[in-house]
């Protein structure tokens, strides 16, 4: 009989209990421990799973508990810290995006990770979109040619007065709508195209002081590829966060959203469009989006079968290599280059 995989979650914001709720869901994984420093939680959430053993301490909780997975659920700032803290004692660990506050952060867990046989990944949930993956396997199939020039913006309508919480706080989250919204949109373009090696960034903050609430790049793939990217949560008329891709190939066009995939092929010179319905393949539970169920799906079917997630610490460090380089060149009011 196959062993029960058992989890603990550091932090019990939105994230924590979503993923505490869908692994519960999931066959052979039981949340066995949680921790959080805030009682109110803890006593709340003891209320609805009263065998979960609570704890302050996450160190203390990785101490005494045995424990397959751990998902960190916390303000950026702390993600390193304890992903470090679970490959020193042996643990697979799932942390939320972005991996840190910055590339020079993420380096050092990069290192900490060598000779080490842990199972890590990052969440970056869009790749589990079926829009989203419809579209990266028609530009991967070939038929519209290479890839020539791209729009791209990620809104929502949140931000319109000043902020409270860590994630308007720069030291705590790294940056602004870019590092905590748009590291969305800045994966997708990197699983979709490849390596970016240039970027020329502008960021604005109005409504918040520490932080951006708009940012503006303009972006130079490995490929050949060129193109923007625009992203803010202070544009009014978007009750969701919506992501917006289109892309001019050689052979046609492609649009891309989380509602439906567009597109145009000069070989029959006919639209195409495919609603999310259309792709939709069912999961056990749907906890805030079927996405988020697939994600937790496939880490724990890679910590299973002892084999490394796509989604790992090294593919979210060139995510944080665009951020930052998008930053530094906001702040030189100039294009930077991605070594």
């Amino acid at each position: 009989m196959e062993k029960e995989i058992n989890a603990g979650i550091i932090g019990l914001g939105k994230m924590g209990i979503l993923h505490t709720g869908i692994l519960n869901s999931l066959e052979g994984v039981k949340v066995t421990a949680i921790a959080d420093k805030e009682s109110i939680i803890k006593k709340i959430f003891g209320n609805v799973l009263p065998s979960v053993r609570k704890y302050e301490s996450y160190k203390k909780m990785l101490d005494e508990e045995d424990l397959d997975i751990v998902f960190i659920t916390t303000p950026t700032s702390l993600h390193v810290e304890m992903a470090e803290e679970c490959i020193d004692r042996g643990i697979n660990f799932f942390v939320e995006k972005p991996l840190g506050t910055s590339r020079e952060e993420c380096k050092t867990l990069i290192f900490k990770t060598e000779g080490k046989s842990v199972t890590n990944m990052v969440g970056y949930c869009k790749h589990f979109v079926d829009t989203f993956s419809k579209a990266k396997e028609l530009i991967d199939g070939g038929n519209l040619g290479k890839p020539v020039y791209l729009t791209s913006y990620m809104y929502v309508s949140q931000q319109f007065s000043k902020g409270s919480g860590w994630r308007y706080k720069k030291e705590a989250s790294g940056g602004g709508v870019l590092s905590i919204l748009a590291t969305h949109l800045v994966d997708v373009l990197l699983w979709f195209f490849g390596d970016v090696t240039s970027v020329d960034g502008h960021i604005k903050p109005y409504y918040s002081k520490e932080v951006e609430d708009f940012v503006h790049s303009y972006l130079m793939f490995k490929n050949g590829l060129e193109g923007y990217m625009d992203a803010s949560w202070s544009v009014r008329n978007y009750r969701l966060p919506q992501i917006n891709i289109e892309v001019q190939f050689e052979k046609g066009m492609l649009v891309v959203t989380e509602d439906y995939v567009k597109y145009f092929s000069d070989v029959n010179s006919k639209f195409n469009i495919l609603y999310k319905q259309d792709l939709y393949k069912g999961v056990e539970v749907d906890i805030g989006g079927a996405e988020y169920t697939r994600e937790d799906k496939y880490f724990v079917d890679c910590v299973k079968n002892h084999k490394p997630a796509e989604l790992d610490i090294f593919y979210a460090y060139k995510v944080q290599c665009v951020i930052d380089a998008i930053y530094d060149s906001a702040n030189k009011k100039g294009s930077v280059e991605i070594m």
